[in-house]
């Protein structure tokens, strides 16, 4: 059957021609709104991008079912417009400030009409509802024909969709399903004309942009890139219904129990929830001009993003990144659930007086926390592991935040055993962390070692109130040595960065001071950067970025401390944007994360764009620093797009109209970013309390104002060293039961000690300052009682 063959329109027909339709895409990733309603009964998130209602995920926040749902308009002689493309977005409002339910007016760029829609999910029902008026702006409304054309993309894939047009009582549905999940559309304004079509080939938009009239009506497609359309009356109001099951009938059941109801009840009801949870709130929005408007988004945002099966699990961002170029196998995108940003969310939520969500997440993360004591670099909601990385920030900050809450009260010992597995993994894999933040490189990052130190503080302390010494005295001596070495490791004052740069931190060291020759250089060491050309790599000490704030924001180091600002005048220097008297930063130079230079999407490679969160940081640092931080909290609230959404990236070049692409406005790249709108709350915070909320006031005790030092340098598989000073403490460390035999003068004397055990399954024997002399060589191996063998190898550290 070719394309251009239309038969006489029936209900039913025969299954659609054109099977499985065009490869599948998702939509931009640039959404003005996602909501959700605040009941456990209801299970259904939304997106809107361009006043379109895109990716609908049920039963999880993990798991999206649709593309989007539009409306196609033609009055059947002259014109065929299809919504988001034909019309433009002159209205976008809240209903009501405190919810995220939204009112949005579409007119037709021709002047013919205008749609409006009013859009909620039911608190009581698994649907979506929209509240839907057509306006005849020339004409009258029986003038034109209005369709609905849903793309079902059921647990997160194009491919293997069926669909079909069906009645049930006297209503007809369009029902989409794959598996254990289904979809029905239905309409209080019943739908005239139903048909499923294969995408690009039988589906409504071919059928109407070839000749304005629906002439197909195809009872299935079945077992690939489906659409569905209906035809319905142009009415002033009406109200659409998307209702899930696990099946058809239940899908069914769940859209007729909200056409059951009046839709404005529904909409008071999903208002009145949001607003009660707004107003238990701190108002941290009196500090911004805008009257709270960006506060309330971001903490609706926040909310939004938790699931409702998994309590406490909070996904990056209900998009995918670039998903307009991207199909079935790039699904995932950000809504999935990384710790690192977890953490930050529930600090967040602690900053704007929100314990019991904090507490939900410390709860989730015991619960997904691995045998090892470690989490995955990130995760489905249900704790299975996705990409299975280990990133040391996101091991450490679980700890930080299990202690934060049992001081405020919030929790009590029983998350001791999580903190304490999570800090023997730190002290046994640390300080190199496999991924740093940016999930680039290997290495010793200042932003992953911040984390680690305070972490292991943290849960020194713990271990010190549990009465476990020699837990608490081992993780006490690790954070000490890390700290004091870390200028050593990470710090430089060296040309890379350009003649007359000042000292910085960089952003990450691969090779380390005690694995280099003398003749060596540790900035000099070469770096590939991930998403850029391997042709072009880099000394390490010539890449920068502004992770090391995080010292000071939990207290490590003091945010007046030379080093900082001398770094912090790098990072003005090499990542600064401006645009319009509003800042951003790049996360680091030479970056590749980002649209190429002619705006296409990301696909792999592309050029780095500034991070609206970093802005974000950089204020809560200059509150700290008892400096104004109100450039820095302007610049981030202006770069909010129309539903007052932060960006993950913003554009830094001119404007590329047909990309959607403006300079110093969002990418194609994740919005709204939660970890974005975290750093917002956070700074808002900051600046009310006059305080770090993220400062650790047993670690800026330690390492501001005792300055704790411990000269040291420590040994194990995992991170050999080649050489020691003689004024230092000398660490052996093994990872099981073990005597060191050992010898100072090649073997003509040795010894056998004991290793002692820390309860962490670790041990050590420490070697005091001055044990041995300058020019000497340390050789050792282990002998292992419990095993009855020897370790077979010799292993040597010079003495310097």
């Amino acid at each position: 059957m070719s394309v251009a063959y239309k038969p006489e329109f029936q209900f039913p027909s025969v299954e659609a021609f054109g099977k499985p339709g065009l490869e599948p895409r998702w939509t931009r990733a640039s959404k003005h709104g996602v909501g959700t309603a605040l009941s456990a009964l209801s299970k259904v998130w939304f997106t809107i991008e361009n006043g379109v209602i895109t990716e609908v995920y049920y039963p999880n926040t993990g798991t999206a079912n649709t593309r989007d749902l539009k409306f196609l308009i033609t009055d059947g002689k002259t014109f065929f417009d299809e919504e988001g493309v034909n019309t433009e977005v002159t209205s976008f409002e809240y209903i009501h400030e405190k919810a995220p339910a939204y009112l949005i007016t579409q007119t037709a760029k021709s002047g013919l009409y205008s749609i409006t829609k009013r859009i909620i999910t039911d608190p009581q029902a698994n649907t979506l509802v929209i509240n839907c008026g057509f306006k005849a702006l020339h004409g009258v409304p029986s003038d034109f024909r209005l369709y609905a054309l849903l793309a079902p993309h059921i647990k997160n894939r194009g491919y293997g969709n069926s669909g079909r047009a069906a009645a049930y009582d006297k209503r007809s549905y369009l029902i989409a399903w794959r598996e254990d999940i289904a979809a029905a559309l239905a309409s209080d304004n019943p739908f005239t004309k139903i048909s499923a079509g294969f995408s690009g080939a039988s589906d409504g938009w071919q059928d109407l942009h070839d000749d304005l009239r629906m002439d197909w009506a195809f009872e299935r497609a079945e077992d690939g890139n489906i659409a569905l359309m209906g035809e319905l009356a142009a009415r002033d109001e009406f109200t659409l219904v998307l209702g899930f099951g696990k099946d058809e009938l239940e899908a069914v059941l769940e859209a007729e129990k909200s056409l059951a109801r009046e839709y404005h009840s529904i909409e008071r009801e999903y208002i009145r929830a949001w607003r009660r949870y707004i107003n238990s709130l701190d108002n941290l929005g009196r500090l911004s001009p805008d009257g709270g408007r960006r506060f309330y988004t971001s903490a609706m945002v926040l909310k939004t993003h938790e699931d409702k099966t998994y309590p406490g699990a909070v996904i990056a961002s209900l998009s995918i990144p670039w998903g307009d170029a991207k199909g079935d196998g790039q699904a995932e995108g950000y809504h999935l659930v990384w710790p690192r940003d977890l953490c930050k969310t529930a600090f967040a939520f602690m900053a704007m007086g929100d314990g019991a969500t904090a507490l939900s997440i410390l709860q989730y993360l015991e619960s997904t926390q691995m045998d090892s004591g470690s989490w995955p670099q990130n995760m489905y909601v249900n704790g299975q592991l996705h990409w299975p990385s280990v990133q040391l920030d996101e091991v450490a900050l679980p700890v930080i935040l299990a202690w934060r809450l049992r001081g405020m009260g919030m929790t009590r010992d029983g998350f001791y055993p999580m903190a304490k597995r999570a800090a023997q993994y730190i002290a046994t894999n640390g300080p190199v962390t496999v991924q740093e933040r940016w999930e680039e490189r290997s290495g010793l990052s200042p932003a992953t070692l911040a984390s680690e130190i305070t972490a292991l503080v943290c849960a020194a302390h713990w271990a010190k109130q549990m009465g476990e010494t020699k837990e608490s005295e081992f993780l006490f001596s690790t954070a000490d040595y890390w700290q004091t070495r870390l200028e050593d490791w990470a710090y430089r004052e060296c040309d890379c960065l350009g003649e007359g740069s000042p000292g910085h931190y960089m952003q990450i060291v691969g090779e380390m001071p005690e694995t280099l020759g003398p003749e060596d250089q540790v900035c000099h060491a070469v770096v590939f950067n991930r998403n850029r050309p391997v042709d072009k790599p880099h000394h390490q000490g010539a890449v920068i970025d502004a992770g090391f704030l995080d010292l000071v924001r939990y207290g490590v180091r003091g945010p007046r401390d030379p080093r900082i600002l001398d770094s912090i005048k790098s990072v003005d220097k090499l990542l600064r944007f401006e645009h319009h008297n509003r800042v951003a930063f790049y996360r680091y130079n030479f970056d590749g994360y980002g649209e190429k230079e002619d705006g296409s999407p990301f696909d792999g490679s592309g050029v780095g764009r500034p991070w609206p969160l970093l802005t974000g940081e950089r204020a809560i640092y200059e509150a700290m620093a008892e400096v104004s931080p109100e450039e820095y909290l302007d610049s981030l609230e202006s770069f909010t797009n129309e539903g007052f959404m932060f960006p993950e990236q913003v554009w830094d070049a001119d404007d590329i109209p047909g990309r959607r692409l403006g300079k110093g406005k969002g990418t194609g790249s994740a919005t709204p970013l939660v970890w974005a709108h975290a750093e917002y709350i956070k700074a808002l915070r900051t600046i009310k309390g006059a305080w770090g909320c993220d400062l650790v006031d047993e670690v800026k005790a330690r390492y501001v104002d005792k300055l704790t030092k411990v000269s040291m340098t420590a040994w194990k598989k995992n991170k050999i060293i080649t050489s020691a000073l003689s004024t230092e403490t000398v660490r052996i460390i093994c990872f099981e039961p073990a005597n060191l035999l050992w010898t100072a003068d090649n073997w003509s004397s040795r010894s056998e000690e004991v290793m002692s055990g820390t309860g962490l399954g670790i041990w050590h024997l420490d070697f005091a300052p001055g044990a041995f002399a300058p020019g000497s060589t340390l050789t050792f191996t282990f002998h292992y009682p419990e095993k009855g063998g020897w370790e077979g190898a010799n292993y040597e550290i010079a003495i310097k």
